[in-house]
């Protein structure tokens, strides 16, 4: 587990710093930050979701269509929360528009970790057995995106 929390972590790192090279270049060049933002995400997801594919969870026997499909739940959520708190930060807060990314960027990440290692990159049967276990219907139907 211990390589499995280095490995995400690099590769989450290394797309987040992609995310805040991106980000942070365009609005210096004068872009506004919300679709800075957006562009800067698009890509950083590329990266995220092949490093986690093939790097982060090398074991998982998750089809890549499948893994993609959750991916995408997981890294659109984590988007629409980076998004909102850099909205609110930049409507709400005297923060610069790079502090304000750097923030919503990190809490983005915390959860995308989370949500990436307990289902887009999980097997379907760990997904089950857990379902199994404890007893409820959810997980199963989260399961089968």
């Amino acid at each position: 587990m211990r390589h499995q929390i280095f490995r995400f972590s690099f590769v989450g790192g290394l797309a987040t710093l992609l995310h805040m090279a991106v980000g942070s270049t365009l609005i210096h060049a004068g872009w506004r930050p919300l679709l800075a933002n957006v562009v800067s995400f698009v890509i950083a997801f590329l990266v995220s979701f092949m490093g986690h594919y093939g790097f982060s969870f090398p074991d998982h026997s998750v089809p890549i269509a499948a893994s993609l499909r959750r991916f995408i739940v997981v890294a659109g959520t984590g988007f629409l929360i980076n998004e909102t708190i850099l909205a609110g930060l930049l409507e709400f807060s005297s923060f610069p528009a790079i502090f304000g990314l750097i923030i919503s960027t990190i809490a983005a990440a915390v959860f995308t970790f989370f949500a990436s290692r307990n289902w887009a990159f999980r097997n379907s049967g760990d997904l089950l057995a857990t379902e199994e276990i404890s007893g409820s219907g959810e997980v199963q139907g989260i399961g089968n995106v």
